[in-house]
């Protein structure tokens, strides 16, 4: 039976125009409808964007869309559509059927875990680098990139597969990597040490610099506060966790002679083993020359004219 596509040919009530000026997205009913008969779907929609009046049009990917359903094309034979059926098998490969669940959970009735990040365009740090559009983001339940990482993390541990976290993680240790870099540039700059003037208040709330009295100058000199760089327990607590020690990295004196220590053992093992082969070579070889010294004993005692006689005598022979 042929599909009639007439209605896919007739102009539409409900339009999604996105501006060019503002970029701002919404949905309507077209203020302007153009005919147009170079388009699949012969019809151009217009409308004013509500944030800045500007003359706005359909959004590109909602008229190609529409088009796509008046060029649509299928089986029209019993054959071709168990043809067309056939293709299905197989399908849905384990990745595929993954890849669907990871969907249905983002988009699709499951998507309540998504209230947890609600969507706040520029008001999240990562907005800063999201490169989706904020008007879009603001029409949406959840913020779209928090959203997708959670579900992977969901599906990572509930699949036990951590391939899926590969990239976010080498993104993160590049981070920490970075962070730590600048936690030492700032180490170095402003020093180990940082002293900051000691002070106290008295019972009325005044503030006093703790101060004395040099009595051969007679300056006033004011007492320091000397502390160690917060910064330093954070680069330490990074560097142990992430295993950038020297003993990790077996840079240390103990870790360098441990090894010397268990490499030894492994070359004295070498030779034990060299030393054992060839004892079982030697082995080997000796049993070998008892056996041939058997045969050529059994061999001479069969010639033997002395005990050949004494078989003759006793009936033997």
């Amino acid at each position: 039976m042929k599909t009639d596509k007439s209605k896919f040919l007739e102009p539409r009530n409900h339009i999604t125009f996105k501006c060019d000026v503002c970029l701002h997205v919404w949905d309507s009913e077209p203020e302007e409808v153009v005919s147009d008969e170079n388009l699949a779907h012969p019809y151009r929609y217009f409308a004013t964007c509500p944030s800045c009046r500007a003359h706005s049009q359909q959004i590109p990917w909602q008229r190609g869309l529409f088009s796509s359903y008046v060029k649509s094309t299928g089986p029209k034979t019993l054959e071709g559509k168990a043809a067309s059926a056939a293709n299905l098998d197989g399908h849905p490969t384990p990745e595929e059927a993954l890849r669907t669940r990871f969907n249905a959970l983002k988009h699709g009735a499951a998507a309540k875990q998504a209230l947890y990040f609600p969507a706040k365009p520029g008001k999240y740090d990562a907005c800063e680098t999201c490169d989706i559009d904020f008007n879009y983001c603001s029409q949406q339940v959840a913020c779209m990139r928090k959203t997708e990482l959670f579900m992977r993390h969901l599906i990572a541990i509930e699949s036990h597969d951590p391939k899926m976290l590969r990239e976010h993680q080498a993104m993160q240790q590049a981070n920490f990597a970075s962070l730590m870099d600048d936690m030492l540039i700032s180490v170095i700059n402003k020093g180990v040490v940082l002293e900051t003037p000691a002070f106290s208040f008295d019972k009325d709330g005044g503030f006093h610099l703790a101060q004395y009295t040099d009595s051969e100058t007679g300056k006033k000199t004011t007492i320091m506060d000397t502390k160690a760089n917060p910064l330093l327990k954070h680069i330490f607590d990074l560097m142990s966790k992430n295993n950038l020690t020297l003993a990790d990295l077996g840079m240390t004196q103990k870790v360098r002679e441990e090894n010397e220590i268990q490499m030894g053992r492994l070359q004295q093992e070498g030779k034990d083993k060299q030393s054992l082969a060839d004892f079982q070579n030697k082995q080997h070889e000796l049993l070998d020359s008892l056996r041939e010294k058997i045969v050529n004993s059994q061999n001479a005692l069969s010639q033997d004219e002395i005990l050949l006689e004494h078989k003759k005598a006793n009936g033997d022979g």
